[in-house]
């Protein structure tokens, strides 16, 4: 097999064999330096697997064992139980405590959002609502929309009208977005803005035909009309 070094001109070949000396030379001086780099990288990495796989990884297992029972105190509206654990079992604030950093932790401060609005306690709805981070369709507007709901519940109308619109555009979807539509629609209705209203619904009968919330649409159309045209 023929060497490519044996191809190249004499001038060629000769830029060749110092531009490898240089490399040698340029090794020998810094091999100190480039050895220690290289062991950063791998004491990075194993640590970084290390907090993956031997702390986190046991951790998150721990945590979605513990929340198996505060879900099902949600799921049958023991919400005491669900939000403070019932002395045995942890509730989700004991989640959100002792498991941070993991994805139970997280879901866990949608949870208290959730419980807190139902209670009646708006403030610290949204205060844990805010805390939540999702990128699923469904959860992510539903957050918004709830955070509006408890705007709305405080009498802060310009807050939660933003809200509900933010949920609007947010991760479209047939069963959140029509829904928070009607919502959005419902307090320009209190609020005497009927133009506003009436675009609300009115994409709801163009956009979302199947919804059920498309099912009575007309007849809101027409009541916001009749309040436009008086």
């Amino acid at each position: 097999m023929t060497n490519k070094k044996d191809n190249l001109p004499v001038n060629a070949e000769q830029v060749f064999e110092d531009t490898v000396s240089k490399l040698e030379a340029w090794y020998l001086k810094n091999q100190k330096m480039i050895t220690t780099s290289i062991l950063a990288v791998f004491i990075v990495v194993g640590g970084f697997l290390s907090y993956k796989f031997l702390y986190m990884a046991p951790l998150e297992n721990r945590a979605q064992e513990e929340m198996f029972f505060a879900q099902n105190f949600f799921e049958i509206d023991s919400l005491h139980w669900a939000l403070n654990g019932n002395g045995v079992n942890y509730g989700m604030i004991d989640i959100i405590d002792n498991f941070r950093g993991t994805k139970a932790a997280n879901l866990a401060q949608y949870y208290v959002g959730v419980i807190h609005l139902r209670l009646g306690n708006y403030e610290e709805a949204i205060r844990h609502l805010k805390k939540f981070k999702s990128n699923d369709l469904i959860l992510t507007p539903m957050v918004l929309a709830l955070i509006g709901d408890c705007h709305a519940e405080l009498g802060d109308m310009r807050q939660a009208l933003s809200y509900y619109e933010r949920a609007i555009f947010t991760n479209v979807n047939d069963m959140v977005t029509p829904m928070v539509l009607m919502k959005a629609a419902a307090l320009c209705v209190i609020q005497e803005d009927y133009q506003k209203a009436l675009r609300f619904y009115t994409r709801v009968r163009t956009d979302f035909v199947r919804s059920p919330e498309a099912r009575d649409i007309d007849k809101f159309i027409a009541m916001v009309e009749a309040k436009i045209n008086q």
